[in-house]
């Protein structure tokens, strides 16, 4: 009787879902059994990873401001910054007008090629 399930594309095979489930979640149990079993709730393996320092007391010191944790990502791309830097304005009108100039040059790409 639910043997399968008829859709619109085609048919499930709820026996082989089943089957499915039960063999993603042996291999689940497995593979979070297979952890460290030294592991002790209360003792320094609770604490936080705070790059080997002292995690500090106040939750406001363990922020990472945004220029410091992608600072690779901002050197790399200091050129198109500086560009994009001299651009900004702040003003939506502009950035509006930088949008419609731009869908109007692909549109006419588009047409003429």
């Amino acid at each position: 009787m639910w043997t399968k399930v008829v859709t619109g594309f085609g048919y499930w095979d709820v026996y082989s879902w089943l089957i499915f489930l039960a063999i993603a979640s042996f291999f689940t149990l497995w593979l979070r059994n297979s952890g460290r079993q030294d592991y002790k709730e209360g003792t320094y393996q609770d604490e936080i990873y705070f790059s080997g320092n002292d995690v500090p007391e106040d939750g406001q010191d363990i922020s990472v401001p945004a220029d410091s944790a992608y600072w690779g990502f901002i050197k790399v791309f200091r050129p198109y910054y500086d560009v994009m830097l001299s651009v900004h304005n702040g003003l939506a009108q502009d950035y509006l007008g930088y949008f419609v100039l731009s869908i109007a040059i692909i549109t006419a790409l588009i047409v003429l090629l």
